[in-house]
């Protein structure tokens, strides 16, 4: 018979190093993988412990797009499962803590430092530079259009 659990005798898989530059990567879309959202978790699991729905409704963060940064933070080791809550709730729901202990983010001269220090010990750094006349996204501003006309979507 299979075994279901962990290949290597019990214990997980060690999980890649966490890379600083992984925060600033950008996914199929076009969109920043620690973006407002993922910020908004980032301070609230910081704080205290929280079930996504909890988060989703004090910070207002929508269920669906709560639930998607959710597994990306925990991919990238940001945040982790701290146990589960039941009480007055059909199901157990996972509550969620920060992995975080410190981070610093410095802008200066066209460039960002950012800085992570984890609960673990482990320390990021990276330095991104941004060219002043280069803005943060790809894509080309909209044409300019007369006051009552609207773009077509």
């Amino acid at each position: 018979m299979a075994s279901v659990g962990p290949p290597n005798g019990g214990s997980p898989a060690p999980r890649p190093r966490l890379l600083a530059e992984d925060l600033l990567l950008y996914d199929s879309d076009g969109q920043s993988l620690l973006d407002d959202h993922a910020l908004r978790i980032l301070i609230a699991l910081h704080q205290e412990s929280l079930t996504a729905q909890e988060i989703a409704t004090r910070y207002r963060v929508p269920i669906a797009a709560c639930y998607r940064r959710i597994r990306r933070l925990v991919s990238l080791d940001l945040i982790s499962e701290a146990g589960f809550v039941t009480e007055g709730r059909r199901r157990p729901a996972r509550l969620y803590k920060s992995e975080v202990d410190r981070f610093q983010i410095m802008y200066g001269n066209g460039k960002m430092l950012l800085q992570l220090l984890l609960r673990n010990g482990t320390e990021a750094k990276t330095v991104v530079g941004v060219p002043p006349d280069v803005g943060v996204s790809e894509r080309a501003p909209p044409p300019p259009h007369e006051v009552g006309q609207y773009p077509s979507a």
